[in-house]
């Protein structure tokens, strides 16, 4: 009998070995890097930019896109803007951030029959009063450049920060609708408030969201947003806190697993993302919403710079301005270089001015799986305008996507340090694991067997 039991012991533990090896594979190591290299990789395996969202995540990623690629989609918007009969105040937002992020100007785009200055347009709409997703959207659109307010605005940057506050829920969140806080929301609005978190009242309602999240954060380090678990939700969650400067791997969003490590279990093998765990297969918006989210999480890594500053974080423009280092002079009797003013190219002349994230509208696009591959959606809100805080461009700091990521007393982590799961690859503990149930296997098997000979002996 005690033998039977030491085999029976043994041939399970040798089973659960076997079984943890494909588990354990699934959180082989991958570096932030190695992830977003995958995620770009997969977006532009079509060989075109779908979306304003794509654009942002392609141009924050190691890889940006070729100028072909960016000037094929600029020509998709001007097609857009010039043929759609109504932009809603989010469609003018989003289209904003995928200008921008491709390198292109929304306030002069001579090649559309209509909308040329999208900026000067949107400060012309009622976006206070276009829904939670219009305010959101017009804080980050606005914020992506130093753009010039119009002296007849309908609003400004402040009464959007006022309003958004004022939407907030009791529980700490932002709700689309209702009066639930939805995780989503409250990520996208964390993320929109971020610039102005030196403000007192922007300040206390951040810490009331951050606490939300924190509360509201399952077991996995997930969360649930429109009714299931979801990369989408996980994704804005994650843009919201490290936008505000909270860890999303720290002891506040660690359950049994922290918020990257839940993220990263939806990378499928191919470099995407699902949008639900049990998806067979990657899934667009999921895929565009974590690259661009893994992007912001090396941006705080490396020292809290937003992928939405095109200003201190400019991009490849489409139409580069040459600057001659030797300028010819014109003028034979000017001698004294102190009072030769050659010409200067305006830096902010050739950055973009776009920037677009979008979760979603009346129907939002950070849950919905079904994404469509359109260049400009034509959501159903008409939002208003916000005026940005301008950034002096002598202040300018290194590039937050290509710049590396550093270890200070502050931040400890790094590529290196911080490795996710991918399919695929063995583990250490799986082998051993595996190894060891074999080891009790022959060893019941040796025990079984001498016991076997001494009953066979005495008979």
């Amino acid at each position: 009998m005690k033998q039977r039991l030491i085999t029976l012991l043994a041939t399970f533990t040798l089973m659960i070995g076997f079984v943890a090896v494909p588990v354990s594979s699934a959180y082989a190591t991958v570096t932030v890097d190695e992830a977003i290299d995958g995620a770009t990789a997969k977006m532009l395996a079509d060989g075109f930019i779908s979306s304003d969202w794509e654009a942002l995540a392609i141009a924050r990623s190691n890889t940006p896109a070729s100028k072909e690629l960016r000037q094929d989609y600029y020509d998709s918007i001007v097609s857009s803007i010039s043929h759609s009969s109504y932009f809603s105040a989010t469609d003018y937002e989003r289209t904003i951030i995928g200008l921008v992020s491709i390198g292109a100007d929304p306030t002069n785009i001579s090649e559309a029959t209509q909308r040329n200055n999208l900026v000067d347009d949107l400060y012309h709409m009622d976006v206070a009063n276009s829904g939670t997703n219009g305010i959101i959207y017009g804080i980050l659109a606005l914020q992506t450049k130093d753009y010039e307010v119009p002296a007849d605005a309908v609003f400004s940057i402040q009464d959007l920060i006022d309003k958004l506050i004022s939407l907030q829920k009791v529980s700490g969140g932002w709700a689309l609708f209702g009066s639930a806080s939805d995780i989503d929301i409250t990520g996208m609005a964390m993320t929109a408030l971020a610039k102005y978190k030196d403000m007192p009242e922007v300040a206390e309602a951040l810490d009331r969201s951050v606490d939300y999240l924190s509360t509201v954060q399952l077991e996995s380090g997930g969360f649930k947003g429109w009714s299931n678990e979801n990369s989408n939700s996980l994704s804005q969650a994650i843009m919201g806190l490290t936008m505000t400067g909270n860890d999303p791997t720290g002891p506040r969003f660690t359950k049994n697993f922290n918020a990257i490590d839940a993220l990263m279990t939806y990378r499928t093998d191919d470099g995407g993302f699902k949008w639900l765990l049990t998806d067979a297969g990657s899934n667009s918006m999921a895929l565009d919403q974590a690259a661009y989210t893994l992007a912001q999480y090396k941006a705080f890594l490396n020292g809290g710079a937003s992928i939405y500053d095109f200003v201190n974080n400019p991009v490849p423009q489409l139409n580069e301005t040459p600057v001659d280092p030797d300028p010819e002079v014109t003028d034979p009797e000017v001698t004294d270089p102190e009072t030769t003013d050659p010409e200067v190219t305006d830096p902010e002349t050739t950055e973009p001015e776009v920037t677009n994230p979008d979760p979603g509208v009346t129907e939002p696009e950070t849950t919905n799986p079904e994404k469509e591959k359109t260049p400009n959606p034509t959501p159903t809100e008409k939002p208003t305008v916000v005026e940005p805080v301008a950034v002096k461009e002598a202040d300018k700091p290194a590039n937050l996507i290509k710049a590396p990521i550093s270890n200070t007393a502050e931040n400890t982590k790094s590529d290196e340090t911080n490795n996710f799961p991918k399919t695929g690859e063995s583990s250490e503990f799986g082998i051993f694991t595996a190894l060891l149930g074999t080891s009790i296997v022959l060893i019941g098997l040796i025990v079984w067997y001498e016991n076997k000979k001494k009953q066979t002996a005495k008979a």
